[in-house]
């Protein structure tokens, strides 16, 4: 399988992961310890009552984590203004070969997840 593809499916999967992670907070009975804002996630549990409530929350973390991912492949890509400074590249150990194969990483992460949302 493709090295690039490969990342792809895992910053998809670690997004889903973090979306269903927080979402489940706001109905499970479960502990936050693990979370540093346990007191906001008890808020939100408040606030967010209704399914509708919480797929909307859900909706708008998944959109901000995509954000966060997108901004991050953007900065390796060269396309901020951290590139003044360093450039960055994200390579294969066992080739030294670059993922980014002369395409840009943040534009081909969103056409993963668009293709992924069409399966």
């Amino acid at each position: 399988m493709d090295k690039q593809r490969l990342l792809f499916e895992r910053l998809a999967e670690i997004k889903d992961y973090w979306v269903n992670a927080s979402s489940e907070k706001l109905v499970d009975k479960s502990d936050l310890v693990w979370s540093d804002v346990e007191s906001s996630y008890q808020i939100l549990k408040q606030k967010l009552s209704s399914e509708a409530e919480r797929d909307a929350y859900e909706k708008v973390t998944d959109n901000i984590i995509e954000g966060v991912i997108h901004s991050i492949l953007v900065m390796i890509d060269g396309g901020d203004e951290l590139a003044d400074k360093l450039l960055l590249d994200l390579t294969e150990r066992e080739t030294n070969k670059s993922l980014s194969e002369e395409t840009a990483l943040h534009e081909e992460f969103f056409s993963y997840l668009l293709e992924k949302e069409e399966e």
